[in-house]
């Protein structure tokens, strides 16, 4: 009852109430994943960062194959600019999930962050592979690309992210500056 509580103020945004539920709900249950789960989201829309982290961990110690979870965490540990325990999680979700396109796209930003712009390209590649209407794949793959100053590739990816999501208003702004630096603006 206290989770769905929880669910239920969380959906309303009331969100240091859902935490009150979902921590009464372990404190009965102190095992219940879903409570563990929900209270790291919740701590995670708050941006209390090392509060989800402690709770995403919580739930891999309960449930350590939660392929999703570990690429959750990974997205948090990358904020917190702890990339290379952001590559295990990420790598640990693909060995649960190969076809998980989102793990290998935070893993190509992971990669990205820790200076490894080939093996990111692979991931996003990846990523896009199994979801080719994946734009921000696209984006993240033109960003690199764009790094390396694969200008051309760079704005075929912007251009398939904007044919998927023709609002991204970043992919608009990295699209200009490509084109400005092949000279190609009209």
């Amino acid at each position: 009852a206290h989770n769905n509580l929880g669910n239920t103020l969380r959906e309303l945004k009331q969100l240091e109430s859902a935490i009150t539920s979902y921590q009464n709900a372990i404190a009965i249950k102190p095992n219940y994943v879903e409570a563990h789960y929900s209270l790291g989201n919740t701590f995670q829309e708050l941006n209390q960062l090392d509060d989800a982290v402690k709770s995403y961990q919580k739930v891999l110690q309960l449930k350590p194959e939660f392929a999703a979870m570990h690429n959750n965490l990974a997205v948090i540990l990358q904020e917190l600019g702890k990339f290379n325990t952001a590559v295990e999680h990420l790598e640990t979700a693909l060995s649960i999930k190969l076809d998980f396109a989102e793990a290998h796209n935070n893993l190509g930003n992971a990669l990205k962050n820790l200076g490894q712009l080939d093996d990111a390209i692979k991931c996003y590649e990846k990523a896009i592979a199994i979801k080719p209407d994946y734009a921000e794949a696209h984006h993240n793959l033109g960003v690199t690309l764009q790094e390396l100053d694969q200008l051309d590739a760079a704005v075929k990816s912007y251009k398939q992210a904007l044919a998927i999501n023709t609002d991204y208003a970043e992919v608009h702004n990295n699209l200009g500056i490509a084109l400005k630096d092949l000279g190609q603006l009209d």
